[in-house]
């Protein structure tokens, strides 16, 4: 985890589950806010950063799976979802 970004403490902010800011495993000092960031007037978060893997990052992973399986025709929905579940099951 880098130790420059700020973390979150939640309390009742509605994003936390999916912030990386709040989920993230504390390893060491870190900086927190002071309380969530969360806007209630405005429904969002300026400092939300999400933990769900990108596009980018799925289809590299299922890319290397397609190649580590011996590169097959008609299997790319099934390499997505396992590398989707193996880029969540990290964070």
């Amino acid at each position: 985890m880098p130790y420059d970004i700020s973390m979150c403490p939640g309390q009742d902010c509605p994003l936390k589950q999916d912030c990386y800011r709040f989920t993230a495993e504390v390893l060491g000092r870190q900086d927190f806010f002071a309380q969530a960031p969360y806007n209630f007037n405005n429904n969002c978060c300026e400092f939300f950063m999400s933990n769900r893997p990108t596009d980018t990052q799925i289809r590299l992973r299922a890319y290397k799976i397609w190649e580590k399986v011996g590169c097959p025709d008609g299997e790319s929905a099934e390499h997505w979802r396992q590398a989707e579940i193996e880029l969540t099951s990290n964070n």
